[in-house]
């Protein structure tokens, strides 16, 4: 634990953001309705909590969510109003494509706010304890029009790879994974902690980690 504790503290604090607006953008463009959401907030999660061993803060996941659903409920909700994009999924064909693509803009955008949010709040000698809400949101919607322009060229890289066989295959795969792992989990045949597990190892796959 103190080996991996050491590795995330000696990344740069971009190189931690920019890893997780990539996972976003990725998880947002599988293309299930709710679940897409689901796996974007995991990802967030997994990134405030490196934020923190990046700059030595005490991390407690009940507060972490707490702050993310705080900061990004706002930006999601206003942008997939107006898009539509989770329900825009259950059309087929043109539905899942645009659901899918506006899906991973938003999801990149506000992976980096909330990123540079928290950094810089913890850059400046805050902590989980001085928190200021609106100083917090301010920078957060501050941060989310450079984070969409990093969520688009993401998107176009990874819309370029899944035109190809292979990449339809693995999406479909993913796809496929992913909604096996969500059934499961709703008639608790995993734990959540197996559920985070495995959704992640199927994201590696489609994210070519592996």
């Amino acid at each position: 634990m103190e080996k991996k504790e050491e590795k995330i503290q000696e990344k740069n604090i971009d190189a931690i953001i920019q890893h997780h607006v990539y996972w976003a953008v990725g998880a947002g463009l599988i293309p299930l309705p709710v679940v897409d959401i689901a796996a974007v907030t995991a990802i967030q999660v997994d990134m405030l909590k490196q934020v923190c061993t990046h700059y030595k803060i005490d991390y407690s996941e009940e507060t972490g969510k707490t702050w993310i659903t705080a900061l990004v409920t706002s930006t999601m909700s206003s942008v997939l109003a107006r898009i539509g994009s989770s329900a825009l999924k259950f059309i087929p064909v043109v539905g899942t494509i645009l659901g899918a693509t506006s899906m991973a803009i938003v999801s990149g955008a506000s992976t980096y706010a909330l990123g540079k949010a928290f950094s810089h709040h913890f850059e400046n000698g805050g902590s989980f304890n001085n928190l200021d809400e609106g100083k917090v949101k301010e920078f957060y919607n501050e941060q989310v029009k450079e984070g969409k322009k990093m969520a688009q060229k993401l998107k176009e890289q990874y819309l370029e790879l899944i035109k190809t066989p292979a990449g339809k295959e693995k999406q479909h795969t993913a796809t496929k994974k992913l909604k096996e792992l969500d059934d499961l989990k709703a008639n608790k045949q995993i734990t959540d902690e197996e559920y985070e597990k495995l959704k992640k190892e199927v994201f590696k796959k489609f994210l070519g980690e592996e």
